[in-house]
């Protein structure tokens, strides 16, 4: 399959309406869904959907949410779309392997793969990774979807520190941590994920 620019899978919405259930019930989460999506909670995309979509929807959970449930929900979310890849997407012959491996070079197999699917979560983001010198390595996306075009005092993409941390804990080692150290919402120059393997 090929990349599709400005378009992103659709855990994105899945999950995240997965964790709005969770934490404000059914009937505000429809509400909140609908009016950001067009989409029901019933009829949830199964397909690539456009990165725009997924904006509105968290622009709509900043708006409605206070800050902690904001983060409270787009953390979850993050989890269970690390749970459906460790599930669905990430083959159990790669997972065992980092299992064995020290966790820098699981680090290093793990991110081989991101890397290679970028345009499934990122959509027309650039993504790279860098390594700040005295810094922990970083990945970093400039023009990140989820945040795109919003203003707020801290930062924002809790979905992919989230996705991230809950993918490298359990893949790479538990006491691996990711920190969002710079996000566009705050006038960044990019989304930055510091990937720490001691928390």
């Amino acid at each position: 399959m090929t990349a599709s620019a400005g378009r992103i899978g659709p855990n994105a919405i899945i999950q995240t309406a997965a964790a709005l259930r969770a934490r404000v019930g059914e009937v505000h989460a429809q509400a909140l869904v609908v009016g950001a999506t067009g989409r029901g909670l019933g009829a949830l995309p199964t397909e690539m959907v456009d990165e725009a979509e997924v904006n509105r929807l968290v622009r709509a959970l900043a708006h409605d949410l206070d800050p902690a449930l904001f983060e409270a929900v787009l953390r979850d979310a993050g989890r269970r779309t690390a749970d459906y890849l460790m599930a669905h997407r990430i083959p159990r012959l790669a997972q065992r392997l980092m299992g064995l491996l020290p966790p820098a070079l699981a680090l290093r197999v793990l991110l081989a793969g991101i890397m290679r699917h970028t345009w499934t979560f990122a959509g027309s983001a650039a993504v790279t990774l860098r390594r700040p010198r005295g810094a922990p390595l970083t990945l970093e996306m400039r023009h990140c979807p989820m945040c795109r075009g919003m203003r707020t005092g801290t930062a924002t993409c809790h979905f992919y520190a989230a996705t991230l941390e809950h993918l490298l804990t359990t893949l790479v080692t538990p006491a691996a941590r990711v920190v969002e150290t710079s996000c566009e919402a705050t006038g960044g120059p990019a989304c930055a994920f510091a990937l720490r393997l001691r928390g």
